[in-house]
C-alpha cells in the first residue's frame, strides 16, 4: 500500500498544463465508487473523475457503500476512513469477507490522519493507496490509474480478534489526537481572546473568559464527552476505549459534576456551545 500527499484543487488552471489526463469515452468500465459521509468530499472526487470519463458512484455510509459493490461490483472504491456506523475498515473488511466483492481494490481518501497508525492495518485489509485530503486531481487520478492497471494481489483477512484489536487501538488513537487538537483550540482561544479583548464593552467591563468548566475536564473527560456528544452509550464508549463500562460510568460522573449539569444531554449542548 502506497500513501500521497498534495494540496487542494486549484480551479481556473488549463488541464493539459496540470497533466491531468482523461480516459477514452469509448473504453466502457465498471463504475468507480466513492464512499464519504461528506457530501462536498464525495461531490469532489466525483467531479473529477466525471470529467476524465469514469462512471460514478456515491454512497454516504458504509453500509450504503456495501450495498451498492454487491449489486454493481464496481472497479474501484474510493472509501475516506472515519465515518460513522460502519467506518472505512469496517467497510474493507466486509468486501474482503465476500467472494463476490473480495477483489475489488480499495483507495482510502482521509483527512489528516496518523498515517503510521493506519498503515499497517490498511496492508492487512488489502487497501491499495492512501490519498490525503485535500488532494490535487491529477494526483487522484493518477492513484486511480495504477490502482486499476495492478493486477490486485489475494489478501488473508486478519482473525477478527486481531482485527479489532488494531482497530479499536487506532481508533483510540485518533480520538486522542482530537482531545487535544480541542484543548489546544480552547488555549488558543481564550489567548486570543485576552489579547484582543473584542468583546469589552464602552464601560471597560472585561470580556467573558473560556468555560473554565470545559478546560478542568482531563484529556480522558475530554475524549468521553465528545464520544457522548457523538450518542454513543456507555457500552460503546467502553468497547471503543477498551475500558471497563464501570469505568466509563465513573467518568460520566465526574463529567456531569465538573460541568454543573444534570445530565448527558446538558453535557453534550455545554460542549457545543463552548
Amino acid at each position: 500500500m502506497k500513501d500521497s500527499r498534495a494540496k487542494c484543487l486549484n480551479g481556473g488552471q488549463d488541464d493539459t498544463n496540470r497533466g491531468i489526463q482523461t480516459r477514452d469515452a469509448g473504453q466502457a468500465m465498471r463504475p468507480v465508487l466513492i464512499v464519504d459521509d461528506g457530501a462536498a468530499d464525495r461531490e469532489l472526487i466525483a467531479t473529477i473523475l466525471a470529467y476524465a470519463g469514469y462512471p460514478v458512484l456515491e454512497a454516504g455510509s458504509g453500509e450504503q457503500a456495501l450495498g451498492l459493490a454487491r449489486a454493481h461490483r464496481p472497479s474501484l472504491i474510493i472509501a475516506d476512513i472515519l465515518m460513522p456506523t460502519m467506518d472505512g475498515y469496517e467497510l474493507v473488511r466486509e468486501l474482503r469477507g465476500d467472494p463476490e466483492t473480495a477483489d475489488i481494490p480499495v483507495i482510502f481518501y482521509t483527512a489528516t490522519y496518523v498515517l503510521e497508525e493506519v498503515r499497517d492495518l490498511a496492508d492487512a485489509c488489502g487497501v491499495a493507496h492512501i490519498l490525503i485530503k485535500p488532494c490535487e486531481p491529477e494526483e487522484v487520478l493518477r492513484v486511480i490509474n495504477e490502482t486499476l492497471s495492478t493486477r490486485p494481489e489475494p489478501v488473508v483477512p486478519l482473525p477478527s480478534e486481531d482485527f479489532h484489536r488494531e482497530h479499536l487501538r487506532i481508533l483510540n488513537a485518533k480520538l486522542l489526537q482530537k482531545v487535544e487538537e480541542l484543548r489546544e483550540t480552547v488555549i488558543l482561544a481564550g489567548a486570543l481572546q485576552r489579547e484582543t479583548d473584542p468583546g469589552r464593552s464602552h464601560n471597560g467591563s472585561a470580556p467573558p473568559a473560556p468555560d473554565p468548566r470545559l478546560q478542568a475536564l482531563s484529556p480522558r473527560e475530554l475524549q468521553v464527552l465528545g464520544m457522548i456528544v457523538e450518542g454513543a452509550t456507555n457500552g460503546e464508549i467502553a468497547e471503543r476505549l477498551v475500558i471497563a463500562t464501570s469505568t466509563v460510568q465513573s467518568h460520566v460522573k465526574r463529567i456531569l459534576h465538573k460541568l454543573g449539569v444534570k445530565n448527558r444531554t446538558e453535557a453534550a449542548v455545554r460542549y457545543l456551545r463552548r
